[in-house]
């Protein structure tokens, strides 16, 4: 197949030099913005080569995050570049996986040693701004323009901006969840079950939404189930998780620094210098000594995966709650977990001003961005949606099987892929996933529907700091030090267990003040109000 390619690539080119001799137009080198421009609106709609592209041999280096090394790998990837010649005749693309726990420090030496790279994944554990700032990642807005016009049609701009620095586009979102994560309060299904008749679960969201913020009225609500399950001899690890619940109503700048969703007031904070967050360590203390809390809170192993009777966690569902679907359930049990009954804290979402946690980026060492730019349009539009699948999902019959058109189950994992699976990749980190399969189930969650986290994001308001990009360099001694208090104080403040809160509160804010607190709150104010200026 590979041979025949070839070929057909060579005739390719040779019938181009023919026809560029004869009327002095070109779809090599030499072709003009407007032809190009002209060629792609008349193009047709079958996935067939696009006509900006010449034929000239190009390989291209794609690194990104992977489960690891995975038997069939090569194969899926030999196919893929045979198939890419349909799209970018003459392009060859070298593929390296790496893993969420090798990624930051494998970044770090690609960067250091200017390793000729062309496509790069971007992810939560590189700092963003970081990297753009020191040059790592190439400036988008006219490769985009002349090379993958179709990003603009496919990709919302409120959720572009969230890779703009400077007002510049340095990445692409993948697209995903996009929108603010909201938290919860869960039951376990089995609790949940046996005090459904004392859970309203519709009248709980209402009320948890139509507070802006975590106040007392609301822990004192959710202590009146901690009792009830208490009394009814079921809590018995008792309460986990709830420190989160404090940033309801507050949009993240950089962590721990924040912005009041709700109100018309640009000044930042610091989320543990707030009156929720004072409001929850009192609160917490209390539930420890009513013995809510289990006692070896600290010094327990696997805290966050034990099971407990009410937790708080994530979600990204709103309206009247969540109960989870049979295959949920089982998928939980086989797992050796617990599947929850959730009722969110709010009914609403906004997209985050931050960038995406999953984005593919151009490296400033690569010496063939127009091509990058055109494979990055590929894996996140729908002209390139059987790429996409191919690597993300490897070869019909060989890594998966298709149920209908949209749904598909993969051979070797359940949900998401492995290095022990034959072969896959995470969706969200390869491109668009909407442009891509479903993973098979009979009662498939709402999470699980592309259909509905679509809507999730298209309903969602914008961030109120859209455009808006922090410089940290001048307060990164200020930032080292408050994180380094942070990091003293917030595991006992957050587990309750402290002989005395209000003395230990009080500590942690004198120390946040001394670490340069308030220089950090001026410094992102002072940045803010320039934005809002020149906006």
């Amino acid at each position: 197949m590979l041979k025949r390619m070839k070929v057909l690539v060579a005739i390719s080119l040779m019938f181009s030099m023919i026809l560029t001799g004869c009327t002095g137009s070109s779809n090599g080198p030499k072709e003009t913005k407007e032809t190009k421009e002209t060629d792609a609106k008349q193009g047709d709609s079958t996935g067939s080569a696009d006509t900006k592209t010449d034929a000239e041999p190009v390989t291209l280096k794609w690194v990104f995050l992977s489960p690891g090394e995975q038997k069939d790998a090569q194969k899926v990837w030999d196919t893929f570049n045979e198939e890419l010649q349909k799209y970018l005749p003459g392009t060859t693309v070298e593929f390296e996986g790496i893993t969420s726990a090798d990624y930051a420090e494998k970044w770090k030496l690609i960067s250091a040693s200017q390793e000729k790279v062309d496509i790069v994944w971007h992810g939560w554990m590189v700092p963003y701004v970081t990297e753009v700032r020191k040059g790592s990642y190439m400036e988008l807005d006219s490769l985009i323009s002349e090379y993958a016009p179709s990003l603009l049609a496919e990709i919302p701009e409120n959720i572009l901006d969230k890779s703009r620095v400077d007002g510049k586009l340095y990445s692409i979102p993948c697209m995903q969840q996009m929108v603010s994560y909201v938290s919860t309060m869960q039951f376990p299904v089995k609790i949940y079950e046996k005090y459904k008749d004392q859970i309203n679960v519709e009248e709980l969201a209402t009320l948890f939404a139509s507070h802006q913020k975590m106040d007392q009225e609301l822990w004192d609500e959710i202590e009146k189930y901690i009792m009830m399950i208490k009394d009814g001899g079921d809590l018995l690890k008792g309460v986990f998780g709830f420190a989160d619940h404090v940033e309801k109503g507050y949009e993240w700048i950089l962590n721990p620094y924040k912005l009041d969703i709700y109100s018309d007031d640009y000044t930042p904070i610091n989320l543990y210098r707030t009156p929720e967050y004072e409001t929850f360590v009192k609160e917490y203390s209390d539930w420890y000594q009513k013995g809510y809390i289990r006692k070896d809170i600290l010094t327990a192993d696997n805290v966050s995966q034990d099971i407990y009777e009410i937790r708080g966690g994530g979600n990204y569902l709103v309206g009247q709650g969540y109960y989870p679907t049979e295959s949920e359930i089982a998928t939980s049990e086989a797992a050796g977990s617990t599947a929850y009954v959730k009722i969110p804290f709010d009914n609403s979402h906004y997209v985050p001003y931050a960038a995406s946690a999953t984005n593919m980026a151009i490296s400033s060492n690569s010496k063939n961005p127009e091509r990058a730019m055109q494979l990055i349009e590929l894996m996140n539009t729908e002209k390139g949606k059987d790429l996409y699948n191919l690597m993300v999902y490897g070869i019909e019959g060989t890594h998966y099987n298709k149920m209908n058109d949209n749904e598909i189950q993969p051979i070797g994992y359940s949900s998401q892929p492995t290095a022990d699976s034959p072969y896959g990749q995470y969706n969200w980190a390869i491109g668009n996933i909407f442009n891509g399969y479903e993973i098979y189930m009979e009662d498939k969650p709402l999470t699980l529907q592309n259909d509905f986290i679509k809507q999730l994001n298209a309903d969602a308001a914008p961030s109120k700091m859209k455009g808006f990009t922090l410089d940290t360099n001048p307060i990164k001694t200020e930032l080292s030090q408050v994180n380094a208090v942070i990091g003293e104080y917030k595991t006992t403040l957050n587990s309750g267990s402290a002989p005395d809160t209000q003395s230990l509160y009080e500590d942690f804010v004198n120390k946040l003040i001394k670490a340069g607190d308030d220089v950090i709150v001026q410094e992102i104010q002072r940045q803010m109000d320039e934005w809002r200026a020149s906006n």
